[in-house]
């Protein structure tokens, strides 16, 4: 009888591994708790039509999508990784989640609130929470709640909550969210700068909320009655056009990509130079593939802004790599980036990750206070964001 034959190939085990010591070595990984919680929940189980390096990559997946626009992922574990550690999740807290997805982060959160804890994760689409549902009870997390509900209106059952994550993008706290959270409570979401998102972490405080922390990270959007304003909407010729305006800019913008650009090649800059151009009030937009050709490698953005002058409209995009930018059409967002990336580059900014935004709720009826030096402020539906981003606001 012959011996049996030996595979080399990697285990489940082995791949979880393996990326865990990848967010080590990059640095994105720091937290003891949340290590142990990435190495005990097994991604796969949440992935079951993915192949198993696909799921044990660091990578956002796209799981679902609606007319050829993504509507749900699995978030890439580094983000996955950062949020989990801005929320300093401690056993025994009442956590909830807006945006159950494939369930895997809802059992991170159980791993990290322990057998005293309760977790919460609520999803729009009945769909994913269902797929949610089977996937965390397949894992052995068949403690977590799981709700098909519009999340912008949170879920009050389990109300109040120690901590509350968003696991999709959105423009603004809903006052579900902020009533739901406990005083001195920890609000996670990636919330729109106008050009990209950044995972912020609030702290609730005083009757307003505090930053502690911000990460760059992109989510896809909130869906429902409060839906964000940054919407994906395809273009038909293997892109995406993404912005709070998307559904009118589609057709010029697909006009200009079809037309010779032009290059200027431009100053070497940081990742904190596109959310600020988006606190300046450009028209910003966001170009990515089609959901379609995303499958399972992180798909390759594009920022930029668009621009109606005497010359007609016309579309500047910054280059992936080179310091350069891609320009259609009239002149118009060129300038406007130009003039605004030099003052920028004029004064010394602050990284992303060392912002501070204080959000000022509109339902106390109270007026902020006036604005401070160094400081830009968007007024949105339910709050009014302080963001304080370059060095006179630290002084």
């Amino acid at each position: 009888m012959s011996a049996p034959i030996e595979s080399n190939s990697p285990t489940p085990d082995d791949l979880r591994r393996a990326l865990v010591e990848k967010l080590r070595r990059d640095g994105v990984l720091r937290d003891d708790a949340v290590e142990r919680a990435l190495c005990a929940v097994p991604r796969h189980l949440f992935l079951p039509d993915v192949p198993l390096e696909a799921a044990y990559s660091d990578n956002a997946i796209l799981t679902h999508e609606e007319d050829g626009v993504p509507i749900s992922s699995a978030s890439q574990p580094a983000i996955v990784a950062i949020m989990l550690q801005q929320l300093n999740i401690e056993p025994g807290m009442r956590v909830l989640e807006i945006g159950a997805g494939t369930g895997y982060n809802a059992a991170l959160l159980a791993e990290l609130t322990g057998p005293t804890g309760h977790v919460t994760t609520v999803d729009i689409g009945e769909e994913i929470a269902a797929e949610a549902r089977a996937h965390l009870d397949a894992a052995g997390y068949g403690r977590v709640r799981v709700v098909a509900a519009d999340g912008a209106v949170g879920w009050p059952d389990d109300a109040p909550y120690d901590r509350i994550e968003l696991t999709v993008g959105a423009t603004d706290v809903t006052p579900a969210w902020y009533e739901q959270l406990a005083e001195g409570g920890l609000l996670t979401l990636p919330l729109w700068l106008g050009m990209s998102d950044a995972s912020v972490a609030f702290r609730k405080r005083g009757g307003a909320l505090h930053s502690e922390s911000l990460a760059p990270c992109g989510f896809m959007r909130l869906r429902g009655a409060e839906k964000s304003a940054m919407q994906w909407i395809s273009l038909g010729n293997g892109l995406s056009l993404g912005s709070d305006d998307a559904e009118r800019l589609a057709g010029p913008i697909k006009a200009l990509l079809a037309a010779h650009p032009r290059r200027k090649l431009h100053f070497m800059t940081d990742p904190s130079l596109v959310p600020w151009l988006g606190l300046r009030g450009l028209r910003l937009v966001v170009l990515g593939p089609d959901a379609h050709r995303r499958s399972f490698v992180r798909p390759r953005i594009r920022y930029g802004v668009y621009a109606e002058g005497a010359d007609g409209p016309s579309l500047s995009i910054f280059a992936a790599r080179l310091p350069m930018l891609v320009s259609f059409g009239g002149r118009a967002a060129e300038r406007q980036i130009v003039a605004a990336a030099e003052e920028w580059q004029a004064t010394r900014r602050i990284p992303l990750e060392q912002w501070r935004i204080t959000a000022w709720p509109h339902s106390t009826g109270e007026e902020p206070p006036p604005l401070q030096a160094g400081t830009y402020r968007q007024v949105r539906r339910h709050f009014t964001y302080d963001i304080a981003c370059d060095v006179a606001a630290e002084a």
